[in-house]
């Protein structure tokens, strides 16, 4: 997996390619810590366009950094995922919690 993180005015986007799962799914926590710690994060946008696979704990990952971001009074969306990442998402029933158009 590899990640990066862009932050412009309380709005951090996180960019997330390849494959997450069991072994790296906290290094996406990890990311919103140090982006947290440099301001207060209003906005989390998680661009998904380069994501191949997701696991079970991979959206259980992303499901707490939406909590996160909620719990402080920011927004979180889940943008451009693949088809394959598009499709579990789909199944688990969480299009709408992502915020996935």
């Amino acid at each position: 997996m590899d990640l990066s993180m862009s932050i412009d005015d309380g709005s951090a986007t996180l960019r997330v390619a390849g494959e997450v799962d069991a072994h790296n799914c906290d290094q996406m926590g990890a990311a919103l810590d140090a982006a947290a710690d440099e301001t207060p994060l209003r906005r989390l946008v998680v661009d998904a366009s380069e994501l191949e696979f997701i696991d079970s704990s991979g959206i259980s990952a992303l499901l707490a950094l939406r909590e996160r971001v909620a719990d402080g009074g920011g927004h979180f969306e889940l943008r451009d995922p693949t088809p394959a990442v598009r499709r579990v998402i789909e199944i688990t029933g969480l299009l709408d919690t992502f915020g996935v158009a």
